[in-house]
């Protein structure tokens, strides 16, 4: 045989082997078109638009910007009624509205704060919500630092919030007058539950114990609460913080005049007695009532402009004077509590510029309203003394060292606590 005629027979016989093979061999088969398309269906293209609620806007306003048709925002909207209240919306309120092409809302996200998030979706035809709760961390810390020009400042420099100033100015408002006797030097420390989410910090719970150490003079706040009652703040002897009087009706402001028998009248050019305290501060600055009492007068007082007058036990009556409004629902005979905003900061009457001008008789005679806010009240039973010193000696001494609290710690104090230790 020829060569070529061998090398011939020798691919024929390969290819009838194969053949033989291919016809034995078990070859995946395509599904038919159909059930391939009923496996994987065409995934549509999704969006995101998110966007937060800006002063003056509404709700409606905010989910037509980020992509809800006009005629669809009521019936997204109807629902999240329920879950929160749709005519006090804070601004800053976050949103995202969930789309798929080629534009069909497919949800909507509304978080009001750090609590939770409602959650709006579409089943079949109606618009169902949910509240999901956001995730969170809590901790309690001792945040402690020095003030080198205001316990706002001081509070910002130890990577704090102003709520946490705030909070510490309402709690030593009737020892210090954070107005005037703030010094260069001073100290502040406090035991407090930090919630935190996505690494920043949100809120702050109750502060359990604080100290404040003003030129020298040390001032010390323990939490504590007697059969299940809302809690209190007592110093480490078990004498109540609060006093008949506050040191002052506002909470941040400049002292800028003081109460004198003979001052020269900056508008009139005379020198007359100046039977109160001024306290600079921008129009709308909330005024409080230093002490419980009942209003005995709100209009206008001359000079004065827009006041309002508190009657107080023992003929005490306190005046605030130059408001450029009065707060809603004080009217003659409506009995305030002490802290309550009572009216705002104005220029009223004759005044240079925005500023409080506050005053106080007792049984119709000027005192100076810098002196009061001393008098201590009644202190702690003596059957609770023991257990409140026994509370307070835990928690005083932890405000020694910033920092969070290890976990043994807190373990120790929730067993113990009188209080909640958690917001």
């Amino acid at each position: 045989m020829r060569r070529s005629d061998a090398a011939f027979a020798a691919l024929a016989a390969a290819l009838l082997s194969f053949a033989a093979w291919l016809a034995t061999a078990r070859v995946p088969q395509e599904p038919p078109l159909l059930h391939r398309l009923a496996a994987s269906p065409f995934a549509l293209a999704t969006s995101t638009a998110r966007g937060a609620l800006r002063g003056g806007e509404t709700l409606a306003a905010l989910a037509e910007r980020l992509g809800v048709p006009h005629l669809q925002v009521q019936d997204w909207l109807a629902p999240a009624g329920a879950r929160l209240s749709l005519r006090s919306l804070p601004v800053g309120l976050t949103a995202e509205v969930e789309t798929v092409f080629p534009g069909e809302v497919r949800a909507l996200r509304l978080t009001p704060d750090w609590r939770s998030t409602v959650v709006l979706t579409r089943d079949g035809g109606a618009v169902r919500a949910s509240t999901e709760a956001r995730p969170v961390e809590r901790a309690l810390v001792v945040v402690g630092g020095t003030v080198r020009s205001s316990l706002f400042d001081a509070v910002a420099a130890a990577g704090e919030q102003e709520d946490l100033a705030v909070s510490l100015a309402d709690l030593f408002a009737w020892d210090v007058d954070f107005h005037r006797e703030v010094r260069e030097g001073d100290t502040f420390a406090v035991l407090v539950e930090k919630v935190s989410s996505g690494g920043r910090t949100v809120a702050y719970g109750p502060l359990l114990a604080a100290s404040y150490t003003n030129r020298g003079r040390r001032v010390t706040a323990v939490g504590y609460a007697i059969g299940g009652a809302k809690a209190s703040y007592y110093d480490e002897r078990g004498r109540p913080l609060r006093k008949r009087f506050l040191r002052a009706p506002l909470k941040f402001s400049r002292l800028t005049s003081r109460f004198s028998l003979s001052r020269l009248h900056p508008i009139l050019g005379v020198r007359l007695p100046h039977w109160g305290v001024d306290y600079a501060a921008p129009v709308g600055t909330p005024v409080m009532a230093t002490a419980d009492g009942v209003e005995a007068f709100t209009g206008w007082r001359g000079g004065g402009g827009n006041a309002v007058e508190l009657r107080h036990a023992d003929g005490y009556v306190t005046g605030y004077l130059h408001l450029s409004r009065v707060a809603s629902g004080i009217a003659p005979g409506v009995r305030v509590r002490q802290g309550e905003v009572i009216g705002f900061v104005g220029a009223t009457g004759l005044a240079t510029g925005p500023h409080l001008d506050y005053r106080v008789t007792q049984n119709g005679r000027h005192v100076n309203p810098l002196g009061l806010g001393h008098e201590p009240g009644a202190p702690l039973p003596d059957a609770e003394l023991d257990r409140f010193s026994q509370w307070a000696g835990r928690l005083l001494p932890l405000l020694a060292a910033p920092g969070p609290l290890a976990t043994p710690s807190v373990a120790a104090l929730q067993d113990a606590a009188p209080v909640p230790l958690h917001g």
